[in-house]
Formats: C-alpha cells, structure tokens, sequence
C-alpha cells in the first residue's frame, strides 16, 4: 500500500506545527519516514513518533515499511516516557 499525497499531508502536520505548502510537506515527511539519514530542520511536535505509527496503524499500513532514522525513534521513545 502506497501512502497517498493527502495522507503524507496528514502526517506531517502530525509531526510539525509549521506552516509549509503542500509539496513540500509531502516532500518532507517522504524523507522521514524513507531515509534512515533524515534528521529534522524543526522542532517536532510531542509525541510525534507515537502519533505516526497510530495513524498508520488505523489506515492499515505496514509500518515494517518504514525506514525512518534509528536516533530519531530513540530520543522520540525517551521523550514520551
């Protein structure tokens, strides 16, 4: 299952509060969860890390598809306990 433009869209604005235009925030948010090298330009919103697995679970998407960057789940984990 491929994620679509507008679900990308969702998921960025689940983790940043920036204002950005639609292309970019579906550019960004490809390169988070595909890139194990991305690291963030903003500040991520709380409990971001949680939120996207939640509503990729409730969209039935395979998070074992995700290659989001190893250091950013950590500190997400640490941040949320």
């Amino acid at each position: 299952m491929n994620l679509t433009e507008n679900q990308l869209v969702e998921i960025y604005e689940l983790v940043f509060s920036e204002v950005h235009s639609f292309g970019f925030k579906v550019s960004e948010i490809k390169t988070l969860l595909f890139d194990k090298d991305y690291w963030f330009l903003e500040r991520p919103n709380e409990s971001w890390y949680k939120n996207v697995i939640n509503y990729l679970q409730l969209i039935g998407y395979d998070t074992s598809l995700l290659n989001i960057n190893p250091l950013l789940i950590e500190i997400a984990k640490q941040q949320d306990k």
